[in-house]
Parts: structure tokens; sequence; C-alpha cells
């Protein structure tokens, strides 16, 4: 295991807005093994494999299967059934590669860490075969994304706490408007709010993130870290549910096996939380961070240099614990609790865009903006607003 830390000057800059209050929430302690990638040998079909170990499995066209391994799932497109192959990997995001079942040829999308392998051939068409799991075409995160985007509220289930201990609350999704377009499956992020806080707060940051093409369902619950399961695994099992509902505006859409959490405050604590679900891939906990030893994918831990609710050394224990998964302490030096949100206006903040850059070289397979986390000369590594450490993050 390796270890960097970055030091740098800080520098004043923006101001206390609002102050949001935290609910620690419970850590997991099991431990995972090395991420694997995933090789599909025959036309048709992409397999996938996550963290969790080496996957193998055998599905027919548009089924899932899995064995040996967690995390992975084995799909085939519209060319019939055929066989995947889990390969070790030297990361832990994975990799996936598909067929085309006309063209008989691979493609691969790598996550964080992982390998990929495949000849020349069209991208294996996800469940449904409405969409094509590959890697995005590389895209700005401070600039907003190709979609048009839209808001739906009170969707989803009831699940974990209203307002004042009240009953359970829905979701609101935001999401692109024509989940066609480019034809790619849409990766899912699941949002968490701070302590007596809603999605609206931080509606530039989850509508941005939609604008880049991610499917975000964000608890209305003011106190996400309560409930069983917590609202912010509920959401993701919503999403997925609808992916195979052919009722649903969702079907056939969404990429299954890249799923992130991220949330604010006490959202922080209980998005460590719900990176112990074998359906979450990647965390980005901001300003609020518990230990967690069972993480399925690499973490962002963000913290603000100038916070006094929850201090960076509270996140820093988080960082501490984690010993298997590629793991960013970034410290923005400037931030507060709240400053770092975008309360007015609709540009996303520094901290709100390498939050979407973190997801899409995650969830997207976007390698341009790998240089952002990764390496002792990355782009947070060398920016003076920043002070960052690393471990597992070398290359």
């Amino acid at each position: 295991m390796s270890t960097t830390s970055h030091a740098f000057d800080r520098r004043s800059g923006l101001s206390l807005v609002l102050c949001v209050g935290i609910s620690a929430s419970a850590c997991g302690t099991s431990g995972t093994s090395p991420g694997a990638g995933g090789v599909g040998n025959a036309a048709g079909a992409t397999a996938v494999a996550a963290t969790g170990g080496a996957a193998a499995g055998t599905g027919d066209a548009g089924r899932p299967a899995a064995s040996a391994g967690t995390a992975g799932v084995m799909t085939s497109g519209s060319g019939g059934s055929a066989a995947g192959a889990g390969k070790a990997g030297a990361g832990s995001a994975g990799a996936a590669a598909g067929g085309g079942g006309a063209n008989g040829g691979t493609s691969a999308l790598s996550g964080a860490g992982g390998v990929t392998a495949g000849s020349a051939g069209s991208s294996g068409a996800s469940s449904g075969s409405l969409c094509t799991t590959s890697a995005w075409p590389t895209a700005d995160p401070a600039v907003r994304g190709a979609f048009e985007t839209v808001t739906e509220t009170n969707v989803g289930p009831a699940a974990g706490m209203g307002a004042d201990g009240g009953a359970p609350v829905a979701f609101t999704l935001f999401r692109p408007k024509d989940l066609g377009q480019g034809g790619l499956c849409h990766p899912v992020i699941t949002w968490g709010n701070g302590t007596g806080s809603s999605p609206g707060l931080y509606k530039v940051l989850l509508d941005h993130l939609a604008s880049h093409g991610f499917v975000v369902i964000a608890s209305d619950s003011p106190n996400v870290a309560d409930g069983d399961p917590q609202p912010m695994v509920a959401g993701v099992t919503w999403v997925l549910e609808q992916n195979d509902d052919p009722t649903s505006v969702l079907y056939g859409r969404i990429d299954a096996t890249h799923v992130g959490a991220t949330g604010h405050s006490q959202g922080g604590f209980a998005t460590t939380t719900a990176g112990g679900d074998s359906q979450v891939t990647t965390i980005a906990p901001l300003c609020g961070a518990s230990n967690q030893r069972n993480l399925h994918g690499p973490a962002w831990l963000f913290c603000g240099g100038g916070d006094t609710t929850v201090p960076c050394s509270t996140v820093q224990r988080a960082y501490d614990s984690i010993e298997n998964q590629p793991v960013m302490l970034a410290d923005y030096l400037a931030a507060d609790h709240v400053n770092w949100v975008t309360f007015r206006g609709t540009t996303p903040g520094p901290v709100e865009v390498a939050t979407t850059a973190w997801m899409r070289v995650h969830l997207m397979g976007d390698s341009a903006l790998r240089a952002w986390f990764y390496g002792p000369d990355c782009k947070l590594c060398t920016d003076t607003a920043w002070q960052v450490s690393q471990k597992m993050m070398d290359e």
C-alpha cells in the first residue's frame, strides 16, 4: 500500500452561508478483495466485474447471471447467450468489455485502477438492449453537460424518516430529459442531504450531474442516516428496479454496474455507510465521513479547511480506516462546512466540479480526467487551493 500527502498554503475565499448539523452513521467492518476486470469472450456478450474478486458467469440474452465474486455480473446483448470470465485487476473499480452481436468484436470500459481487454468491435448491449455500456466521451466537468435535464418530485418508495421523525418520504429524481440521447447507459448517483435539508438546496450540483448524463436519485429525507435500509440505498434499489420495468421511463437505460454515492454533512456520513452496499461502486462523501472498511470501489473524501462543524480531523479518521481501495482525502483550504455549495446562480463551484470529475472518471470511464486525482502530480495535488492525501492512487 502506498500513501502520498501533499500540503500547500491556505488561501482565503468564501464566506459562511449556512450551517447544517450532522449525525454519525454506522460503519461496516468486513473487508473486500482487490478489484477485477472483465473480458467478454463471445459475440453479443458483455462481461462486467467490479470489486469483490474475480467473477464468471453465463446468461441468456438480456438476462444477468453471476458467480464466484459478489460483484461479478455478466449480461448478454441481442446476440444470444454467451459466457464471460473475470480476470484479476490491479485496482478496485474493475473493467467491462462486451461484443456487439452482429459484429462479434469486443470493446472495453475500464474503471479506476482496473484492466481492460478486447479487440475492436461494437459495445455490448445492456439488459433490455436499449442502450450500450461503454466509455463516455470526455467532457469538461466545469461546464454544463450535453443533456437537457428534468427534475421529478415525489418519486420512488417512501423510505427513511420525514421531518421531526415523521413518516418516511419519497425521492427527487434529477435526470437527462432524453435518456436515449447518445445511446449509452446512464450511471446512477444516490444523494444524501445535510441534516434538515432537502435536495433543492443542492440543485446546482445535482442538476449539473444530470446534465452530464447521470441519473441522480435524491432522498427527500432531512435525516438520511436513519432508516433500514437507509434511503440512499433504497433509492439505488428503486432505480435498478425501474431499469427492469417496461412501464418506467428508466427502462433499459441504466448502467446498473456503475453506481456512485455522494452527500453532504449527515449525508456524507450516510454516503460512507451506503458505500458498504454491493450496488455502490464509488463514493464521494462531502464534509462528513465515518469509518468504512467494506467499500466496493474508490473513495474521494472531501473536507473544508475552515470547517468547524465537521473538521478535517474527523474525515481524516475515515480516510485512515480505508485500506483496501484507492482513496483520496481532499481538503479545500478555503471552504467551511457549507460555503462551497452554490446557493445562487447556476455555475458550480470548485468542489462541485471536482465531485463531477470524480464521478465521470469512476462511473463513465472518462480516462482524460484521471489525472485530476491519480498519481503524485495529479491536478488537485498540484493546485495550491487543495491539500491532498492519497493511498493506492499512484497510477
